[in-house]
């Protein structure tokens, strides 16, 4: 079996591993910081008036300004993305409005403020752990340097750019950004995703094969290392298992917790 799967499996059986994937994932909700009386003072009012068009209008604005929907349907999506079709749905309109109101306005902003769900953050605590822990540059002092590990600054999209750019990486058509882009001697470099599996199936399923197919797809020179970074569930059985267990020694994935290691063998 791969090296780096069979490490990671181990991993994920022994003593401590949660406890120290806190430091990387913590699983703390976070605020918002947003407060609803500021970005809509007349809220309250439209509220009490009962008028479903603009309300439903007034929270998907608040949606975009980064406020939570009050409720769970699988419409407010489609509203969102097309705000015409609040008026030529009343019956849609009036079916979500029925829901809204059967709670108090106290009720509807504490909803409008609620915390962010961590799972809705694990790349950007991933990003932020590698921050604490490893040096960042930008792309002119990037490539300056060539006696030390170091990472590229840049978002996902910024990161695959340069990858395919400058590293001459040919990404599958559906590949998403990087999270990672790490020089580690003068001419190797280390490209990654990062993923937290939280369960089995579902949208968790689409995130392990979008990591996985980065490390069997994507072409690159042989001074590119490709990585898919997964934790959680992925290491403890089923289908995600069976194909971490089947990949072939130069496929790299394993643990955030072995990344230090992988680097320092490279």
């Amino acid at each position: 079996m791969n090296k780096w799967v069979q490490k990671s499996i181990n991993l994920a059986k022994s003593d401590h591993y949660l406890d120290r994937l806190m430091e990387i994932y913590p699983p703390d909700e976070m605020s918002r910081g947003k407060i609803i009386e500021k970005e809509s003072p007349l809220l309250k009012q439209i509220f009490r008036e009962k008028n479903c068009k603009k309300l439903v209008k007034e929270l998907i604005r608040l949606k975009k300004r980064g406020f939570k929907f009050p409720i769970d349907n699988p419409y407010i999506s489609f509203l969102s993305h097309y705000e015409d079709a609040i008026d030529k749905n009343p019956t849609t309109i009036k079916k979500i409005c029925n829901k809204i109101f059967e709670m108090n306005y106290n009720e509807l902003k504490k909803r409008l403020e609620a915390p962010k769900k961590a799972s809705r953050r694990i790349g950007p605590m991933f990003r932020t752990w590698l921050k604490n822990n490893f040096i960042f540059l930008d792309i002119n002092e990037f490539a300056k340097i060539n006696n030390k590990i170091i990472f590229l600054k840049g978002g996902d999209n910024f990161l695959k750019e340069y990858a395919r750019r400058e590293l001459k990486c040919i990404f599958r058509e559906l590949s998403k950004g990087l999270d990672f882009l790490a020089k580690i001697d003068r001419d190797k470099y280390i490209i990654g995703t990062a993923k937290f599996i939280t369960d089995f199936g579902g949208s968790q399923d689409n995130q392990f094969k979008e990591a996985v197919s980065l490390v069997k797809e994507t072409q690159g020179p042989s001074n590119v290392i490709k990585v898919a970074i997964i934790d959680g569930v992925s290491w403890l059985g089923g289908e995600m298992k069976s194909t971490l267990e089947s990949l072939e020694k130069n496929e790299f994935c394993f643990s955030a917790l072995l990344l230090e290691e992988f680097i320092k063998e490279r």
